[in-house]
């Protein structure tokens, strides 16, 4: 309760503060594609895991700094994580298993952006850093054996702890591009987390968040 409470006003005070110092302000949202780069002891052991289809929505503050630049951030509600759909059939016997990390950040990216304008279109491109915190996660396993399924629900415990689940703060890297028409944004990013957020100490566990958005906008210009 009491994280929630600082993560509420935290988020008030940024959008005060952004509404009162940006030259513009707009908001953005879109589809999500996510997962996860998990390592364990140097192996990578995701390789047949899929992305989990989501959605990012939230405002944008922007400042410009000259001639075709501008400083970029941003307040996006995202959904993140990772899934699993495997089945096959041994001695007659029928196995799946469907299982998901369904997560939900607060990711604030700051962009450093790039203008060109090419007749009545803008096109730029951007690249910083983003902070993400994470706000929720469920895990959820459904196993059918033989036709008999069994579905399990676990709440994700953040924390930086051997008996949590996951870090809550992911740090990362973010990258992209679009175009401005008529103050309607198409954009596309790519968020690659460069900081791991698995807690576990005891074994060499490294778990990094990856994801790529595309998104459709609107510009408020003062």
């Amino acid at each position: 309760m009491k994280t929630g409470k600082r993560l509420a006003t935290m988020v008030l005070g940024l959008l005060l503060a952004n509404s009162l110092l940006a030259q513009t302000i707009g908001v953005k949202a879109g589809y999500t594609l996510s997962d996860m780069l998990i390592e364990d002891d140097g192996e990578i052991i995701t390789e047949n895991l899929d992305m989990r289809s989501g959605f990012h929505l939230g405002p944008t503050f922007e400042w410009g700094i000259g001639d075709g630049a501008g400083i970029e951030t941003a307040l996006l509600i995202t959904t993140k994580g990772i899934q699993l759909n495997e089945s096959e059939t041994f001695e007659g016997i029928s196995y799946s298993v469907n299982s998901e990390v369904n997560l939900w950040y607060l990711d604030i990216p700051v962009f450093g952006k790039l203008y060109a304008d090419v007749n009545d279109i803008r096109i730029y491109g951007m690249a910083g850093p983003y902070f993400g915190i994470g706000l929720s996660g469920k895990t959820k396993i459904n196993e059918s054996v033989g036709g008999v399924g069994n579905d399990e629900e676990q709440d994700i415990v953040w924390g930086p702890d051997n008996d949590d689940d996951l870090k809550r703060l992911g740090l990362g890297l973010a990258v992209g591009g679009g175009m401005e028409v008529n103050s309607f944004l198409f954009e596309f990013t790519g968020h690659f987390g460069l900081n791991n957020i698995s807690p576990q100490t005891d074994y060499d566990m490294v778990v990094r968040n990856r994801s790529f958005m595309f998104s459709v906008g609107y510009k408020f210009h003062k």
